[in-house]
């Protein structure tokens, strides 16, 4: 009986599609996602209470499926794509569409559309980093980049019915990454050989920023105020446009309710765990510019450190810099050959030389880089 059961293991093992039957179901596929018309399906889906099956694991079950439909290489491949390429089809019509169908609920779908929004900020830099930011590929990432928003948007409002609090803190995260995408994109076109290229950058840039202040705006008409009677905090927003204002509230027990601000602090705390491990790895920055930019670190820790529990204000300015930071560490990974980690403006302590002069080494050294956008 064993030696059954191991034959079949070995033979399941074995199996594997042909490249022409991989071939076909990818083109079906494709056929099927490219029709310009969709009929909605009189059935309604519901989640069944017999799957247990964690948001977290959503999209890399996701890709598992993609990866057996149009075989491992491609869409591996699609992933690293921009448009203009000719993978950029499978990329965000395939890959990313079983995504966004493998999200259950409203925050798994904020949080997928909430990255793909930064995805696209993300192809505008290579873009803007190879020259080619064209018209035509700054209209396609804005288009897909206003879909993205739009579905945050929806998604956030659904949210913030029952957790307001978490549907605040995803708008300020996507506050914050337009912030520090768009400061990268400005310092990469500035670079530019081709002025064409430092125009759309500028412009895209600018749009960003734009989209950014919009979202600031609307936070500022939201309040959350969070009360505690008895060991359960409840939760009440208020949002106010011109005459008329509305009002929700969500009793929340124990931790889970202590407002917006523990929420963020967390998430300015790991954001810069992440970026000083990626700083850490770096292998193409000079000693100067890496003791530097660790001060900076150092710096926003301390100010994470000194702040009042509720100080919202303070944690949102925090997150920005410490998204910055991973951002602009990030990139100086992907284009090894800029120089796009700089000394930063901001002094790490009094004891520093502020009036901007310091030795022969560090002039020669920061000319060739510009302070961070803090």
């Amino acid at each position: 009986m064993n030696k059954f059961f191991s034959q079949l293991k070995k033979e399941a093992n074995e199996i594997r599609l042909s490249p022409r039957e991989r071939e076909v179901m990818r083109r079906a596929l494709l056929k099927a996602i490219g029709k310009p018309k969709l009929v909605k399906s009189p059935f309604r889906v519901t989640q069944s209470p017999y799957l247990f099956i964690s948001s977290k694991l959503v999209t890399p079950l996701a890709f598992v499926l993609v990866i057996a439909v149009i075989g491992g290489g491609t869409a591996y491949a699609a992933e690293a794509a921009v448009p203009g390429d000719a993978l950029y089809t499978i990329k965000v019509n395939v890959n990313e569409k079983v995504a966004e169908a493998f999200a259950a609920g409203a925050e798994a779908r904020a949080s997928v559309h909430a990255n793909l929004a930064e995805r696209r900020m993300k192809e505008a830099e290579v873009l803007v980093e190879r020259g080619a930011l064209t018209r035509d590929a700054k209209e396609e990432i804005e288009t897909r980049l206003d879909s993205h928003a739009t579905e945050l948007d929806i998604a956030i409002e659904v949210v913030g019915r029952d957790d307001p609090v978490a549907a605040a803190e995803l708008s300020t995260r996507l506050g914050s990454a337009l912030a520090a995408h768009s400061a990268l994109i400005e310092r990469l076109g500035e670079e530019a050989d081709d002025e064409g290229s430092r125009e759309e950058s500028r412009r895209f840039a600018s749009a960003l920023r734009e989209r950014g202040s919009r979202l600031a705006r609307a936070e500022d008409g939201v309040a959350v105020m969070a009360m505690r009677t008895d060991g359960d905090i409840a939760v009440q927003t208020f949002a106010k446009s011109g005459e008329s204002s509305v009002s929700a509230s969500v009793t929340m027990r124990g931790e889970a309710g202590n407002s917006v601000a523990i929420q963020l602090r967390r998430n300015a705390s790991s954001t810069l765990e992440e970026a000083e491990i990626k700083l850490n790895a770096l292998k193409n920055v000079n000693a100067t510019t890496a003791a530097r930019v660790k001060a900076q670190i150092g710096k926003t820790r301390d100010s994470l450190k000194k702040l009042h529990k509720d100080d919202k204000e303070g944690f949102e300015k925090a997150l920005k810099d410490a998204k910055t930071l991973q951002v602009f560490i990030e990139a100086q990974e992907k284009f090894q050959m800029r120089a796009i980690l700089p000394a930063p403006d901001i002094e790490e302590n009094d004891e520093e030389d502020n009036s901007g002069h310091g030795s022969d080494d560090d002039r020669e050294d920061t000319s060739l880089t510009a302070p961070l956008p803090f």
